[in-house]
């Protein structure tokens, strides 16, 4: 099945994979549900009962009557409760398992999904939207179970009482079924544009959160609260849509069903006086309908939750279904990697895209060298980082590791393999241990010379609880030059036979960035480092400088070797001379 067919199945099927492990809690539901419908017919049954003979002189004791219904309501209170605990315990945990695929799917997709993806979008799914589909079909269920199951109940009462008039009863059942299925088709279509609506909304708050220094700095609040009423207007213009569209469901139904209801007493009393069916059938029957139409009215209010509940479970399927990594490598790396990577005629180009980001290039990274990669923007040095972490595949050539081609690699393999801080520093919301030692044995004595090396030790005596305290959503309790000096001591402890440094020294003021250049240099010979530069004087030592221009290698050399050369790189070194 292919992955749009896959997300149009029907989605109440696909969740019901979510419930099918807890099918016991699910069974025990019913059950309970099925003890509190089965008191549904002793209602009228009693009530007819006190008509016939309640009236007499001497007739059963009167206090009978208040004894019997308070231990039948008594008797239905229980297994309520008992179904209601039974439905919500049911229900918590196929939500858990749900949010627990919803992630699974979110950490295995494929790159250029997280591209186009909107960092609010994937929040709702993940964590608002379960919880919604929680409530909505918990609504469902509970009424299907509180009402559905007694309206069973009393249509077999019915039958049993008078099944000719049960049976002209449901002659208005087809009509009530096509007004539903017109109200119901205009709701999924209110429903799906607010859905979207309100994700826009969340993205939009998203935006605001992630950039108020930009908003502060442009002075832009009016702006975005401009920006925000728009988007709520349009949410909230969609939400009464969907509410008018839900609202007209239970008055037309009722409209259809009174036109049934009048008419079947109409008959019911011409049998009473022509034929003599008597007060006691009478009253037995007009009440058990009058109950049953009680409880279809309940059940005809579910299409408008049921809807929306399965609009948002399309949404969080498309989730699931969106394209993940693909992983064909089958080899793993035994030991940690020499660090010889080789690029062999490789061609890349991004979708959409009108040029090639990298065309036909070929360069080496020795193992145990240093090798920066300078040029423009856009020259191509992202995108070599992204094939060498296995994040996109080229379309012509291959990457070697060691001289094997890093596609017959597992991807979890080759990242072991490196190290990488970027210039965009993405912290987790914890504490500065678990963000350096982030997914790797806690090791102390590894911590703290982590620490050291990345000239961020004595700044951690300082803090409350030293290693244990926490940075803030993104390391927003630390400065620039922290926040990058938490990364490189991340990037050190994980201990990767190959470095990647993207411009991570950008933020450090001079003593700590000569700090952690002589740190690294310690590791020099041990490790593959690969440097992305725009301050041409941090790479003036490396034993190799590739210069790249629009995807191709321009030049390649030592730093004496290309300003003897008197090329690109000589140019760009008087560039930045100047503007010194």
């Amino acid at each position: 099945m292919s992955t749009d067919a896959t997300t149009q199945a029907n989605p109440a099927r696909r969740l019901g994979q979510f419930v099918y492990p807890q099918r016991w809690g699910a069974l025990l539901t019913v059950l309970a549900y099925i003890g509190a419908a089965a008191t549904e017919p002793l209602l009228p049954k009693l009530i007819g009962y006190a008509f016939d003979e309640g009236f007499a002189k001497n007739a059963f004791a009167l206090w009978m009557i208040p004894i019997v219904l308070i231990g039948l309501y008594l008797m239905r209170g229980v297994f309520s409760f008992a179904g209601q605990y039974l439905f919500n315990w049911t229900l918590t945990r196929s939500v858990m398992d749900f949010r627990a695929a919803l992630v699974n799917a979110l950490l295995r997709l494929d790159a250029q999904v997280y591209t186009r993806m909107q960092p609010g979008t994937a929040v709702s799914k993940v964590v608002n939207d379960p919880q919604q589909i929680l409530q909505l079909f918990a609504d469902v269920g509970m009424s299907l179970l509180r009402d559905g199951l007694p309206a069973i109940a009393m249509m077999g009462y019915l039958f049993y009482l008078n099944w000719q008039l049960t049976l002209l009863s449901l002659v208005v059942t087809p009509l009530m079924a096509l007004v539903m299925k017109k109200v119901n088709q205009r709701m999924r279509l209110m429903a799906t544009r607010s859905y979207d609506s309100q994700l826009l909304l969340v993205n939009k708050v998203d935006d605001i959160t992630r950039a108020w220094r930009v908003v502060r700095q442009f002075g832009a609040a009016q702006h975005e609260r401009e920006r925000f009423a728009e988007v709520a207007h349009q949410v909230r213009r969609n939400n009464l849509k969907t509410a008018t569209a839900g609202a007209l469901a239970q008055p037309l139904s009722q409209l259809v069903a009174s036109v049934g209801l009048s008419f079947i007493i109409c008959v019911a009393l011409w049998q009473a006086r022509e034929q003599g069916t008597g007060v006691k059938a009478f009253a037995e029957f007009v009440t058990a309908l009058l109950l049953l139409t009680s409880r279809l009215r309940h059940l005809s209010d579910l299409s408008g939750p049921l809807t929306r509940a399965m609009v948002i479970a399309r949404g969080c399927f498309e989730l699931m279904d969106a394209p993940k990594e693909v992983d064909t490598g089958g080899q793993e790396l035994s030991a940690p990697a020499r660090g010889e990577i080789a690029m062999d005629g490789v061609s890349l180009t991004y979708p959409d895209a009108s040029q090639p980001a990298l065309e036909a290039l070929s360069l080496t990274f020795p193992a145990g060298r240093t090798t920066a990669l300078v040029g423009a923007s856009g020259a191509g040095k992202s995108s070599i980082i992204h094939l060498l972490l296995g994040l996109g595949r080229p379309d012509a050539g291959r990457v070697l590791l060691d001289g094997t081609d890093i596609e017959e690699l597992s991807r979890l393999s080759l990242r072991r393999q490196f190290a990488v801080v970027s210039q965009d520093i993405v912290l987790f919301d914890d504490s500065v241990a678990n963000n350096i030692a982030y997914a790797q044995p806690r090791d102390e004595a590894r911590l703290e010379a982590a620490l050291r090396a990345a000239h961020l030790w004595d700044f951690v005596q300082t803090l409350p609880e030293g290693v244990e305290t926490h940075v803030g959503a993104n390391g927003s309790k630390l400065s620039g030059g922290q926040r990058q000096r938490l990364a490189i001591a991340r990037a050190l402890y994980k201990d990767a036979p190959i470095w990647i440094f993207d411009e991570a020294t950008s933020a450090l003021d001079t003593e700590s960035e000569r700090a952690v250049q002589q740190a690294l240099g310690l590791w020099a010979g041990r490790k593959t480092l690969i440097v992305i530069a725009h301050r041409l004087s941090t790479i003036r030592d490396a034993d190799a400088i590739h210069v790249l221009g629009a995807g191709k290698l321009v030049e390649t050399g030592t730093h004496a070797e290309l300003l003897a050369r008197d090329g690109a790189y000589a140019a760009m070194v008087r560039a930045q001379a100047g503007d010194v």
